[in-house]
């Protein structure tokens, strides 16, 4: 998201409308999806939503003993610049499927959560058909964070795994203004419910999603005895640079295959949901 996702979201309740504040929201770019500068084997994919939408990603059919990524930016991203932060998974073999959300980068459609669900089942779907007999391991970072949890209620999930997320949409929002923000993105009620393992990173230094949000989420997943943990990244801030995020999904992909964990970088720690 960029700095400052709903901070500014509402100057005074008075001011606000539903337009500005989707428009706080989502912030697509217009520009179309390219594989010009990604890894080698990225191509430009298209999956079909429920409504109808046909939609553009981005993709990497990686190796055959390597985890898919199933990755849902923020409200800011593009799938390709998804699949250029994974660079570092990518050159080890992982695959990746970036979900592009309508209205983002020239795809169709106008974004709202509704939609954003369903675009997430159908790059779910394409991810699960590129990864044959392998793990998806989905991630979501900030906002996309919210799209991923919602996917979760829906899946049963090899694994997820949040980057910058709140716990719901709402609580970005000045209290006075809270009223008028959707009801959308609810990560904290989604976390009792989740029946796979889950793993979330934040930024202690995260200007965006404040990092105490990032503890609300994991003492819930705690209370709620759940398999993962939580890495926090001192000094971090809301997006992880790419070496640190690769060090993290091998740590997770450790975890879920049930072999031992390779070093985590200085700097990252994990506190497991059980202790």
């Amino acid at each position: 998201m960029r700095h400052a996702l709903l901070l500014p979201l509402l100057l005074t309740a008075s001011c606000a409308d539903a337009q500005s504040i989707h428009d706080r929201i989502y912030q697509p770019h217009s520009t179309p999806l390219t594989v010009a500068g990604l890894p080698p084997g990225a191509a430009l994919d298209r999956v079909r939503t429920a409504d109808g939408l046909l939609l553009g990603g981005v993709e990497v059919a990686g190796a055959a003993d390597k985890p898919v990524l199933l990755v849902f930016h923020g409200n800011a991203g593009s799938a390709d610049r998804s699949v250029a932060w994974f660079a570092p998974l990518v050159a080890d073999g992982y695959g990746v499927v970036a979900a592009e959300y309508r209205g983002y980068s020239a795809n169709p459609g106008r974004p709202d959560a509704k939609g954003l669900a369903a675009d997430a089942d159908a790059f779910y779907a394409r991810a699960r058909a590129l990864a044959g007999t392998r793990r998806v391991i989905v991630v979501g970072h900030s906002l996309g964070g919210g799209v991923a949890f919602g996917l979760a209620t829906r899946q049963r999930l090899d694994a997820l795994v949040t980057v910058g997320t709140f716990t719901r949409l709402r609580d970005m929002a000045p209290k006075i203004a809270r009223a008028f923000v959707p009801n959308d993105y609810d990560n904290l009620a989604a976390v009792p419910g989740l029946d796979e393992p889950y793993f979330l990173v934040h930024g202690t230094a995260d200007d965006t999603v404040p990092a105490a949000l990032g503890n609300t989420l994991h003492a819930a997943a705690a209370k709620a005895h759940k398999a993962g943990a939580s890495f926090v990244v001192a000094g971090g801030g809301h997006r992880p640079d790419g070496a640190v995020m690769a060090a993290v999904i091998d740590a997770v992909a450790a975890s879920v295959a049930g072999t031992a964990a390779p070093a985590l970088p200085a700097g990252v720690t994990m506190y497991p949901f059980q202790r």
